[in-house]
């Protein structure tokens, strides 16, 4: 009777059971860092903004000459992708897309770039702010930018997949950034629990 009792309160207590559930392909590799800079309109926009969602983060900026137009491209395409299989819908999953040049990307020319790149505000964000601001997010995402010829910039090419509670889950290189992979990876992380 005394070792029901002992297994009664410890399955009350919540005491770890095994999960039947497998581990997910997706490991957590980091929580993305928290930031608040400004959109394309203009307006504050901040990571808390987004709270239960999945978003993919890119960073380029608009006078790129070298990856940033591919980087562009395949978030098009994936943005799509995403709208056909109702992803977009409810804001369920966000693209963001962070500029690496503040000084240059004010809002009005992120929003001539969206436009060139058929970029739907409505899931699509483009961030820039102050160049400290600007360079304390990059830093924090673990990337960065320097000068190179012409006025360029020398940057990695990174686009991170973040779940709906914040964190890292993937980290593409633009070689490995397919629009199947991405929303077979999203699926994945809109099933598991919030």
């Amino acid at each position: 009777m005394l070792s029901l009792q002992i297994i009664w309160l410890w399955l009350w207590l919540g005491v770890p059971q095994v999960a039947d559930e497998k581990p997910s392909r997706l490991a957590v590799i980091q929580n993305a860092p928290d930031f608040t800079l400004t959109d394309q309109a203009g307006e504050k926009f901040s990571s808390s903004d987004l709270k239960g969602k999945v978003w993919l983060v890119s960073f380029v900026f608009t006078t790129c000459n070298g990856t940033c137009p591919a980087t562009t491209h395949r978030i098009e395409q994936i943005q799509e992708a995403l709208k056909d299989k109702g992803f977009l819908k409810d804001g369920k999953v966000r693209l963001l897309s962070i500029t690496l040049d503040p000084a240059r990307d004010t809002p009005e020319v992120l929003r001539g770039y969206m436009k060139a790149y058929d970029a739907d505000p409505d899931s699509w964000t483009f961030l820039t702010g102050k160049a400290s601001d600007v360079n304390k997010v990059i830093a924090n995402w673990g990337m960065w930018a320097k000068s190179a010829a012409n006025g360029q910039l020398d940057h990695p090419s990174r686009i991170f997949l973040v779940d709906r509670k914040g964190r890292v889950r993937e980290i593409y290189h633009l070689g490995f950034l397919k629009a199947k992979w991405v929303l077979e990876d999203a699926e994945l992380l809109l099933k598991e629990p919030e």
